[in-house]
């Protein structure tokens, strides 16, 4: 089963986002419906289902405190000249803290440098998108202050990802 570990946003967060969804093109681009909107923390793979105790019982360890998200920007991997994703950013330290945590917290996979985002859209053919990056590079979607993250199990189907909820961990006061 593929797992990851995220924070989810709230859906008033997600109705924003969604209006500026509508500012890409209609073609050439995969959509993220809200539903699957997140802030991956680490993105574990393909994982052996008898190893998903150990890693609820390593998460549940992690002691973090509520922190202000900040939903800032839109930007591209791998770049904004060779587009393949097109994502909204999450600028706090408290969410790349919270992932080194979870980095530390699960050694058996190998650590990755945390980037804040959270995927608008995939790019299926190239396209031209720097109007829309002017326009929203700077945009603040808005601040939230997470009191949970999660352990999720995503499942790929031909209508695209689907995600489950597999264990939740609630961050302190």
């Amino acid at each position: 089963m593929r797992l990851f570990v995220a924070v989810d946003v709230p859906p008033w967060i997600k109705r924003v986002i969604y209006g500026v969804q509508q500012g890409l093109p209609k073609e050439g681009l995969a959509l993220v419906g809200t539903e699957n909107m997140h802030f991956t923390l680490k993105f574990l793979g393909e994982v052996n289902p008898k190893k998903v105790q150990h890693i609820d019982n390593a998460l549940r360890k992690i002691e973090h405190k509520r922190f202000e998200a900040v939903v800032k920007g839109v930007g591209a991997f791998p770049n904004e000249d060779y587009v393949r994703v097109v994502w909204a950013g999450c600028r706090t330290k408290g969410m790349a803290e919270l992932a080194a945590k979870v980095d530390k917290a699960l050694p058996e996979f190998p650590p990755e440098p945390f980037v804040g985002h959270l995927t608008l859209a995939r790019v299926k053919r190239k396209i031209m998108l720097r109007d829309f990056f002017e326009k929203y590079r700077e945009w603040r979607f808005g601040d939230f202050k997470p009191e949970k993250f999660f352990l999720m199990g995503s499942e790929l189907t031909a209508a695209g990802p689907e995600y489950t909820i597999l264990a939740e961990y609630e961050m302190k006061e």
